[in-house]
C-alpha cells in the first residue's frame, strides 16, 4: 500500500523534494493529497506534513520554506536527529520528526544558498568554505540520503512494512581530460616556448623528455592510456569528459585536429560514454559552449548528452541554461575541487530545480564525492590518510546505498611520487567499488 503524505498546502516545492526523497531514495510508491477529509479516512500509513497531523500519522511540522515562491535569508538552526546534523529545527516535541526533513533536504539539493549573495572565488565559483554542511561539520555526510533512509525507519518501525524497494550502491569512475598529451600535438609555437621555458628554470630533464618524445624514442608522460583500459570498469561504470576548447591562460589542450588527440579519442569513445568538458571561457557563454559542443559532436560522430564543466567553473543556475538550450541532459559538476564531500548533501542524482521559476528542467546533476586535485598534498605527505579518505567517503555512500562518483585527471595520475601514488589510489577505489557492488 502506497504513503499517503498529507499536506493542507500543495506546491511544485512540496512536489518535488517528496519525489526525490520517496521515489529516487527510498523508492517507496505514495502520493500526496491537501485533503483532509481523504487523509483522516485512509487506511494505510500517512506522514502529515502539517501543523494539524492527522491522528495516528507520522509527524513533520512545516517551517515555511516549501509554500514560498521566492528566494529569502532563512534561518536554519542546526541540531541533531538519531546523531545526525538536522535542520531547521521546529522544536515540536509532539511531532515524529523534530526538524523540517523535506524543506533541509530541498534547500540542500537545489543548492539554495548558492543563489543567495556570497562572495565568489577567483574563478566566479561557489566557496566550500560559504556552505552551511563545511561550517556545521557534515560536508562529508550525504545528509539528505542519511534523513530519507532515518525517516524510512521511522514509517516501518510505525506503520509496518513500507513496501519500498532497496536500491544497491553503485559507483562511477570519471575522468576530465584537459591535456590529452603532455609534449605531443601542440604545434611548433608551444613547444618552443616549452624549450624555452625549460632553459629558463634550468629544467633540463622536462627538456630532454621533451626532445625524445617529439623524436618519437619515448612515450609521453601522459600517455597511459593502455593501462587504465586495464583497470576501469566497463560501460556507463566509466565516463570521460573531453575539453576541445581553445588554448587559453586555463585551457591547456592539445590542438583537437592533431593524429594523436583523434586517434585517442576514437579508442576513448569506443569504450566508454563521452561527455563535454567545457573550457574555461564557456563559464556563461552560450556562444562558445555551442562552438565547442559541435566540434566534439564532429570529431566522434555521435551525440553528446553530459557535461562536466572545466575547473568546475559554474555559476548555479546560470551555467545550466547553455546546456540546456544546447540538448545536454546530464551534469557532473556538483562537487568541490578542493574540498571532498557532498556539495548538494546527497550521492544521489536528481534533476535540476530552478528557484527562479520554481520548476523542475530536464537536467539530472550527479553530484561526485571525490577528485584527485583535492587528494594531491594527502598523497604527497601521507599516502595512506589519502586512501583512507576515499574510503571513508565510499563508505559513507554504501551506508545509504548511493551512487559513488569520483573525478580524476590524467596529468594528476601521471605523475610519480614516492611511496603510493594517486594511480595506486585509484585502482584501489576501482577494487573497493567493485567489492561493494558485488556484497
Amino acid at each position: 500500500m502506497e504513503l499517503l503524505i498529507y499536506s493542507r498546502q500543495s506546491s511544485t516545492r512540496l512536489e518535488y523534494i517528496c519525489r526525490f526523497i520517496f521515489k529516487d531514495i527510498l523508492r517507496m510508491p505514495y502520493r500526496l493529497s491537501s485533503s483532509y477529509t481523504e487523509a483522516s479516512e485512509y487506511k494505510g500509513p500517512i506522514l502529515s506534513y502539517d501543523k494539524q497531523p492527522i491522528p495516528g500519522s507520522i509527524s513533520i511540522i512545516p517551517t515555511t520554506l516549501l509554500f514560498e515562491t521566492g528566494i529569502n535569508q532563512i534561518p536554519m538552526e542546526i541540531g541533531e536527529w538519531y546523531s545526525t546534523p538536522a535542520f531547521p529545527m521546529t522544536w515540536n516535541h509532539k511531532a515524529d520528526i523534530p526538524f523540517d526533513l523535506l524543506a533541509g533536504a530541498f534547500y540542500l539539493v537545489t543548492r539554495y544558498e548558492e543563489y543567495l549573495p556570497h562572495k565568489p572565488d577567483k574563478h566566479g565559483r561557489f566557496r566550500f568554505t560559504n556552505s552551511i554542511a563545511y561550517k556545521n561539520g557534515f560536508l562529508e555526510i550525504p545528509v539528505v540520503d542519511v534523513w530519507a533512509h532515518k525517516l524510512g525507519a521511522v514509517i516501518k518501525e510505525k506503520i509496518g512494512n513500507s513496501h519500498s524497494k532497496h536500491r544497491s550502491f553503485t559507483s562511477q569512475i570519471t575522468f576530465d581530460l584537459d591535456s590529452a598529451f603532455a609534449f605531443k600535438g601542440k604545434g611548433i609555437i608551444r613547444s618552443a616556448l616549452g624549450f624555452t621555458k625549460s632553459a629558463i628554470t634550468f629544467d633540463f630533464k622536462r627538456a630532454k623528455t621533451r626532445f625524445r618524445v617529439l623524436a618519437n624514442k619515448e612515450q609521453d608522460p601522459f600517455d597511459i592510456y593502455d593501462h587504465l583500459f586495464t583497470k576501469l570498469p566497463a560501460g556507463e561504470a566509466t565516463k570521460w569528459f573531453i575539453h576541445v576548447g581553445s588554448w587559453s591562460k586555463y585551457d591547456k589542450q592539445i590542438k583537437t585536429s592533431n593524429p594523436s588527440f583523434l586517434n585517442l579519442i576514437n579508442k576513448l569513445s569506443t569504450r566508454y560514454p563521452i561527455g563535454i568538458h567545457p573550457s574555461y571561457k564557456t563559464f556563461l557563454s552560450d556562444t562558445i559552449f555551442r562552438q565547442e559542443l559541435s566540434k566534439l559532436v564532429d570529431i566522434l560522430g555521435q551525440a553528446v548528452s553530459a557535461s562536466r564543466f572545466h575547473y568546475l567553473r559554474q555559476s548555479i543556475p546560470y551555467s545550466y541554461y547553455p546546456l540546456m538550450r544546447a540538448g545536454i541532459t546530464q551534469e557532473y559538476s556538483m562537487g568541490y575541487a578542493d574540498k571532498p564531500g557532498f556539495r548538494a548533501g546527497t550521492c544521489t542524482p536528481y534533476p535540476f530545480f530552478d528557484l527562479f521559476d520554481n520548476t523542475t528542467k530536464n537536467l539530472k546533476i550527479f553530484p561526485f564525492a571525490i577528485m584527485d586535485k583535492s587528494l594531491l598534498n594527502i598523497v604527497r605527505y601521507d599516502p595512506n590518510q589519502a586512501f583512507e579518505l576515499v574510503k571513508r567517503l565510499v563508505q559513507a555512500v554504501k551506508n545509504v546505498n548511493g551512487n559513488f562518483v569520483s573525478v580524476w585527471h590524467i596529468d594528476y595520475l601521471a605523475q610519480n611520487n614516492p611511496g603510493i601514488s594517486l594511480m595506486d589510489i585509484l585502482e584501489k577505489t576501482i577494487e573497493m567499488c567493485r567489492n561493494e557492488e558485488k556484497s
